[in-house]
């Protein structure tokens, strides 16, 4: 399972002077978690949700997208795999991940690198976002129960 505080610090541990955010968000622009250095503001890290939203619009179909932006490099990549996704059911090419992560970096920090520091966080990220799903996916109970009948 996610866990808030334990996902805030595993995204912490990648930030250094080259790479100034991590962002975890849903598909549909909903900020999850986030860690960057000191210098970015939450508004910049709104902004790159904004930017990776639409960037994964356009290149899902590559499995992962990356711009050169005023930011530096922006590289967003799916939390699940496409072999997860089968396992689950999800093999429509219209369904988007759970949560995609984004990372922003200098222009100094190779593609090459930050794709791996992105699979690496991935590796870490996949089982419990895979979990959340399957919770998410499954039946919800009604909190309220049906009237009795008089």
């Amino acid at each position: 399972m996610l866990n808030l505080s334990n996902l805030r610090k595993l995204l912490s541990q990648v930030i250094s002077p080259s790479l100034f955010a991590a962002v975890l968000f849903t598909p549909e622009g909903q900020l999850v978690s986030y860690a960057a250095g000191p210098y970015v503001s939450k508004d910049e890290v709104r902004v790159i949700v904004g930017l990776g939203g639409e960037l994964w619009q356009e290149s899902r179909e590559e499995g992962a997208g990356q711009l050169d932006s005023e930011l530096g490099h922006l590289l967003v990549v799916p939390l699940e795999s496409p072999a997860s996704d089968e396992a689950e059911g999800f093999t429509d090419k219209d369904d988007d991940p759970l949560m995609l992560l984004a990372l922003n970096a200098d222009r100094s920090l190779s593609w090459k690198e930050l794709k791996d520091i992105a699979s690496e966080l991935a590796v870490h990220l996949e089982k419990p976002v895979a979990e959340l799903r399957g919770r998410l996916s499954a039946a919800p109970t009604s909190p309220i129960r049906p009237e009795r009948a008089r």
